[in-house]
Parts: structure tokens; sequence; C-alpha cells
């Protein structure tokens, strides 16, 4: 036991960081995803850096973390001085990827495919904008079968903290955690559409809590709904348990902490307040949605919608690392005058 554990830590520590950059003049080790997935280890984690190209898509079979720069940067300021986002096209998660993260990239409408167990999908837009409507053409995270065996369904996947996605439970998954997302339909369907937002197989079991349903139906059978809000769409399935919802309409009833045909306008800040794609979803002051969570007290409120929780939503999408918000440099120097540079540096949270 004491010599796996030593190999173990010595796997852990040969970990390495590559840097994936398409920039022009631009140094990095990869400039694609799929060749930066080929060149790293298991274990390995990739920068996708800031780019106005995409980097493209990937297969994945190996474990590794994917970390981008977040998005919606232009509209969030002091998030990053460099405001491009690391843009890829879709992903294929095989077996072999267990332990696998993707965090703060900007998938531009593209999504992911999961074909093994034990991925983390956090803090990434799937969303491309037309106008002014962000959310206007959407990608969808796809969870289906094990890649090297079709009769088992993949389990232990965990979605959070992501922006205008769709999600499709195919086969029976379990151990299925949807937290605080903003899920929706595309809006050129209208808020009217019938069209799934949240599509699960009938023997799914999946924990649902603290998401913003924006439009589209809400598919599911044999799982757990808390802490919701659906401010547009419909839901059908049965064997739910729903604790402390609320909806425009009778969605979830009004029992057990349910509320119905609640007043959206009276909920958010909205557009007019708040301007930017994230920050209008946030609760105004009297929300009903303030302190309606399952297991709020006046010491501990816990509020519906996305940005409260246990992981309650980050503008920005960025990953709890280091990053240069503020770059500030003297034009002119001299041997007498040395050139000075300031930066200002922070970290999003957990």
């Amino acid at each position: 036991m004491a010599l796996l554990c030593l190999l173990l830590n010595s796997q852990d520590s040969l970990a390495k960081i590559w840097r994936v950059n398409n920039n022009a003049g631009v140094a990095a080790d990869f400039t694609d995803l799929q060749s930066a997935v080929n060149g790293a280890a298991p274990g390995d984690t990739l920068h996708i850096e800031g780019s106005p190209y995409s980097y493209g898509g990937a297969t994945i079979g190996k474990k590794l973390t994917i970390l981008g720069p977040g998005f919606f940067l232009d509209e969030n300021p002091n998030s990053q001085a460099l405001q491009h986002s690391g843009k890829l096209a879709g992903i294929a998660f095989n077996v072999g990827s267990e332990g696998s993260l993707v965090m703060g990239i900007d998938f531009q409408g593209n999504g992911i495919n999961i074909f093994s167990d034990d991925i983390l999908i956090r803090r990434n837009r799937f969303s491309t904008q037309n106008g002014v409507i962000p959310d206007y053409s959407i990608g969808t995270i796809n969870l289906y079968y094990r890649s090297n065996n079709s009769n088992i369904p993949i389990n232990n996947v965990i979605i959070s903290q992501n922006y205008g996605v769709k999600i499709a439970v195919s086969y029976a998954s379990t151990g299925v955690l949807i937290t605080n997302n903003y899920i929706c339909f595309e809006a050129w369907g209208g808020d009217g559409t019938t069209s799934y937002c949240l599509a699960a197989h009938a023997n799914a079991i999946l924990l649902v809590q603290n998401n913003i349903f924006r439009r589209g139906k809400v598919g599911a059978s044999n799982s757990n709904f808390t802490n919701n809000i659906m401010v547009f769409g419909q839901f059908e399935g049965t064997g739910n348990l729903y604790s402390n919802n609320m909806a425009s309409a009778s969605q979830f009833g009004n029992a057990n902490g349910n509320q119905e045909n609640v007043i959206m306008a009276n909920v958010f800040v909205g557009a007019t307040t708040n301007p930017t794609a994230e920050g209008q979803w946030k609760l105004k002051a009297g929300s009903p949605a303030i302190g309606a969570g399952y297991g709020s007290t006046a010491q501990n409120p816990i509020d519906c919608g996305m940005f409260s929780g246990q992981n309650a939503y980050i503008l920005a999408g960025m990953p709890p690392m280091p990053a240069i918000y503020s770059f500030e440099i003297q034009p002119i120097g001299s041997n007498t005058d040395p050139i000075d540079v300031k930066v200002k540096v922070k970290s999003a949270g957990n």
C-alpha cells in the first residue's frame, strides 16, 4: 500500500501545464485542442488562452483538466485584461477520461458528448449571440453510454454554473448533478417553444437544483428538483420530488414550498437594471425568491435561482485561479528612468 501511494504521488507530481494559444507571434506549446490532447499525458492541464479564433474540437480518452479564461469578459469589468474568450468546438469524453474537468470555455453554440463516468463540466458558455440576444443558439451536453460498452449508461456527471445550455440524458444514468446553470432552448424557438431544454431517460436519476429554466420543456422522472426558477416553459414526468421551486405558471404546483404563477418581473433585476447577459438574472430587492430555498433560515438564507446555494453561479465563468485584469506599461523609458509596469491580479471564487 505504501508503494502504491508513493507511485500515485509521483504521478501527480509529474503532471504538466500546457499552453494552447493560436494568436500570431505567441510561442505556445500547441495551437489547437486535439494536438494538445494528443500531446498531453493523463493528469495534465491544458490552458486554453484567449483568442479571436477557435481551437477546434477533440476526442478525449485520458484524464485532463481543460481551463479557459472565461466568457462575457467584455461585459464584466475587472475580469481579464485580454477580453477574448477561449473558443472550442465540440468535445467527446471517452472511457479513460474519468476525472476530467472542463471550465471557463466558450463553446460558441457547440456541445459536449459524454461516453465516460466521472466528468465535471463547470463554468462554461454554450450559447451564441444574434444581435442583442445572447442565447440565440444553444449547444447541448449529451450523456450517453460508456464508449467501450454501449449497454452501460455513464454515471456520476456534474454540470454546474454553465450559461446557455441544453442537457440530454439519453440513457438510465445515475449520480447526475445539475446545479446553478442557465438552461434554455434556443431563443429563435420563442418563449412558447415545446422543444426540450432538459430531457432525461425515464430511468435516469437526476438531482436538479438552483437552476434557471429560461424557455423550453423539462422532461424527467424519478428525480429531485429543488430551488429552481422556471421563467417560461413546461414540465413533464412522473415520480419526481419537487420542493421550493417557483414558476411563471403551475409547472411545479404550490405544495412543498413551491410557488406558482409568479410574476417574473418581480423576481429578477432584469436587463434594464443590469444589461449584461448573466447579471440580469440576479434577484432584485424584495424578490419572492430571496430566502425561498429549501432549508433556508433567518441565520442562513437560501435563495432560489442560480446565484445561490453551495455552487453559486460565477459571473464570466472564470476559473478559481489568478487572472491579470489590469496591465499598465509606461510607453517610454531610459537608462535613468526604467519602464514601469503595473499589473493587477485577482482570483475568482471557488
